[in-house]
């Protein structure tokens, strides 16, 4: 018996540090998926350069509603599945036209930061400004901006006494006192 000790010690290891002991514990990671990826590189690329006008503006807009499109039958097809993903969903829907859009970008940012994509804070924050901007109310964290070509660009209104400042640092977003409109 004392001769098949380190074996059955061994096999003992084996099967608990082997390939079913890690499925246990936290998931495999999940791949991101290229197609969103290219969708959501070309949002942010229409966005370089500054405020468009009317015309390059409609442009962006009849894009971004396609890619809307795109992401939502990736949503419902099970595609879209990483942290990474449902953050750069978030940012596509967070570029829609309807409070829906906002809403969905909110939920779509939290299911990324329950992921552990740590981006997804600032876009929860982002969204839910957007959302109630959108929807006739003050932001509360105050990311939203209105900008019109040629006037200074100033903020949506805020409700400034809602959060403190210590929730606006979680999301990644600056506290009331160093908040000013972008240049």
């Amino acid at each position: 018996m004392k001769r098949f000790a380190p074996l059955f010690v061994a096999l003992l290891l084996l099967t608990a540090c082997g390939p079913s002991a890690r499925s246990e514990g936290a998931p495999a990671p999940v791949a991101d998926n290229r197609a969103l990826t290219a969708l959501f590189n070309a949002d942010q690329k229409a966005r370089k350069g500054g405020t468009p006008d009317l015309k390059e503006g409609l442009r962006i807009s009849l894009a971004d509603a396609e890619r809307r499109e795109q992401v939502r039958a990736m949503l419902d097809r099970g595609e879209v599945r990483s942290g990474g993903d449902y953050w750069r969903a978030g940012f596509i829907f967070q570029h829609g036209d309807h409070p829906d859009d906002f809403l969905l970008a909110h939920a779509l940012a939290t299911a990324a930061l329950s992921l552990g994509e740590q981006d997804g804070a600032w876009l929860a924050a982002a969204s839910l400004d957007r959302y109630l901007v959108a929807v006739d109310r003050p932001q509360i964290y105050g990311t939203q901006f209105i900008a019109i070509p040629d006037q200074p660009t100033n903020q949506s209104a805020l409700d400034r006494d809602l959060l403190t400042d210590s929730i606006r640092e979680a999301t990644g977003v600056p506290p009331l006192a160093e908040q000013t409109p972008p240049p």
